[in-house]
């Protein structure tokens, strides 16, 4: 939203006179989208659609195909190059996601030829490679992440091509070399890549089956980055695994009793808030702190069973009313 007030009062400072460039931004910054889209309509004709206002009207729309037609009609009008380069980098998203590869390659060629370097250069050249991979050209792909991740030296920027490096070894069936790339990303104390190693890292282990690690990078995502998109479909990939443990035999031979795995906190204190939650069951709620991959955690159960399927039992009716997702483990 404060991107999309940005745009406008800019737009609207171009194009109209003062007291209506204020109505305008009045207008966005109370989210009153309906009356900045009536004001600008009253304020600008015909006449003047150039570029900047088309750019403008893309912003106010909310059908993807029409707004991707209002910039494709601003393109050749030369708007300004704030404007311009926004244009091509919209016009990339929408082409990929829609399957338009080779619109999507014209327009990162054009873009780059325009603007070397721009603002969206890294952003452009992501796309680049994710069109490749899309098109299940790995090697292509494989080799433009691999030279852009020697080109880039921004911390957050390094973290970015290290999940496209990541995601492409292992849709190419490199996975012992992807995961060992994410797994490493995934430690790193902050940065935009990190929930997204946690999630390639759980959706890995959902499809091959690993339940302890995929309920494991679930429950540090969702910990650590409650909004992340992606949980709910994580939620859906774990929902069809079987619920035993990877190594369900071993535990049977081993495990004196089963419990509810219901988290896994790097924070004492919010392991300490769902064990709280958990309390009402009048089940015993134990906090037990375990090193996993080198770094500390502390692990929430529920329950003390000694038969398994009476434990699977109470984890799918605490999933039912939590809507979450949780494991059986032997202890």
């Amino acid at each position: 939203m404060r991107g999309l007030v940005y745009c406008l009062a800019n737009v609207a400072f171009l194009l109209l006179s003062g007291a209506a460039a204020d109505t305008v931004y009045d207008f966005v910054r109370r989210g009153e989208l309906d009356r900045a889209r009536q004001a600008l309509s009253d304020r600008v004709t015909a006449a003047v659609r150039d570029g900047n206002t088309l750019y403008f009207q893309s912003l106010l729309e909310t059908d993807a195909a029409r707004a991707a037609a209002l910039l494709e009609a601003a393109l050749p009008l030369e708007p300004n190059r704030l404007y311009l380069e926004d244009i091509y980098r919209r016009l990339a998203q929408y082409y990929y996601f829609t399957g338009r590869i080779e619109r999507l390659s014209d327009v990162i060629v054009d873009y780059t030829a325009r603007f070397e370097p721009g603002r969206h250069a890294l952003e452009m050249r992501r796309l680049a490679i994710a069109a490749d991979e899309r098109a299940g050209r790995f090697q292509a792909a494989l080799r433009q992440a691999d030279r852009l991740s020697t080109e880039v030296s921004r911390e957050a920027d390094r973290q970015w091509v290290t999940v496209d490096r990541g995601r492409i070894l292992a849709a190419f069936g490199k996975n012992i070399g992807a995961m060992k790339m994410l797994r490493r990303l995934s430690r790193a104390k902050s940065g935009e890549g990190v929930p997204q190693a946690l999630y390639l890292l759980a959706m890995h282990a959902a499809r091959g089956g690993k339940v302890d690690d995929a309920v494991f990078y679930y429950n540090v995502l969702r910990e650590a980055y409650p909004a992340a998109v992606g949980l709910d479909a994580l939620i859906d990939s774990l929902g069809t695994l079987d619920v035993r443990s990877d190594d369900d035999s071993a535990e049977r031979v081993t495990g004196t009793f089963y419990s509810v795995k219901v988290g896994v906190f790097s924070k004492r204190g919010n392991a300490r808030r769902q064990a709280e939650i958990f309390r009402a069951y009048d089940r015993p709620v134990d906090i037990k702190r375990r090193t996993i991959s080198g770094k500390r955690y502390y692990v929430v159960y529920v329950g003390r069973f000694t038969d398994w399927d009476e434990a699977v039992a109470f984890k799918t009716q605490l999933e039912a009313t939590h809507g979450d997702v949780y494991q059986v483990v032997a202890r």
